[in-house]
């Protein structure tokens, strides 16, 4: 989800010709080590505080204490090479881009810390629509496009990235769901709350079906509303992960619980798919590239 809410900013600004390599290259590395140091604390604190996922598991005292070493040296690694990354991409940014960061932590700590973590709460999708979304989406498209503008920050350069970052934030809303779909009778068993366990399966499979539609209608609203150039081609991404997502609203329903896990990864890919068939075709249709920084004298 982290590299496709990277590479749907980047396809923000080629659309308008703001696309710099070198530092959608480090925020593809910033979100990859951020998202991993907080999947692992997110483990880490399940283990630490008996929150269910471990327990069914059935590990050994001695493989849980292991299990925690590991996990909190993981952690640990990856949020300082997130850091290092973050403290790159500000040299490039400017200022307004430390205040972000420390969003960022901070908001990632509530998340996965703290005394009640609100991604193991019915609040954990509105956590991924904001993180995938507005927050990456747009600062990755504002990191690229004020890298050598004139006017930092115009409407010119951002509405693209609304655009986008609404239809990625519900992209990453489904994905989310599928993990607590497919963890749905354990997290009862385990009195776990989450977004599904309040709304239940079926009300699920409506809003899933419902965010495909809505993130396909944003997209196509985008291209008319600026105007670009090859509408049934900009269009495409859209379309064709609202296609899988129809296939994964069927296998929803048609599925055994054991093997709801198998369409976990399928939702992830259709947000990688999004970002990177958006970043190929509007590197291409978008506005040219009038950049002063070349590689290799290219």
């Amino acid at each position: 989800m982290g590299i496709g809410a990277v590479l749907a900013g980047t396809a923000s600004a080629a659309i308008r010709g703001n696309t710099e390599y070198m530092p959608a290259t480090l925020c593809i590395i910033f979100v990859v080590c951020a998202q991993m140091s907080a999947n692992m604390y997110y483990r880490y604190y399940d283990v630490t505080h008996n929150c269910g996922n471990n327990i069914d598991e059935g590990n050994s005292s001695k493989a849980v204490r292991e299990m925690l070493m590991h996990l909190k040296e993981y952690s640990t690694g990856m949020f300082l090479l997130a850091v290092m990354t973050g403290m790159a991409i500000i040299t490039m940014a400017g200022a307004w881009s430390l205040m972000l960061g420390a969003f960022i932590v901070v908001a990632g700590w509530l998340s996965s810390g703290g005394s009640l973590p609100l991604l193991r709460t019915p609040y954990g999708i509105v956590c991924s629509f904001i993180f995938f979304g507005p927050v990456c989406v747009i600062s990755t498209s504002l990191i690229q496009s004020m890298h050598e503008a004139s006017q930092p920050l115009n409407w010119y350069d951002i509405t693209p990235a609304l655009y986008m970052s609404l239809a990625i934030g519900l992209m990453c809303i489904n994905s989310t769901m599928l993990y607590g779909y497919a963890s749905y009778y354990r997290d009862l068993r385990n009195s776990k709350a989450s977004f599904v366990t309040l709304c239940g399966r079926r009300i699920t499979r409506i809003i899933f079906i419902v965010n495909g539609a809505l993130y396909t209608a944003i997209i196509i609203g985008m291209c008319y509303s600026l105007h670009l150039n090859i509408y049934s081609l900009e269009m495409t991404p859209s379309v064709l992960c609202f296609i899988i997502d129809i296939y994964i609203w069927w296998k929803m329903r048609t599925l055994p619980r054991y093997k709801d896990y198998t369409l976990i990864d399928v939702g992830n890919f259709n947000v990688l798919l999004m970002g990177l068939l958006s970043f190929l075709i509007f590197e291409i249709t978008g506005v040219p590239d009038d950049s002063r920084l070349t590689f290799f004298g290219l």
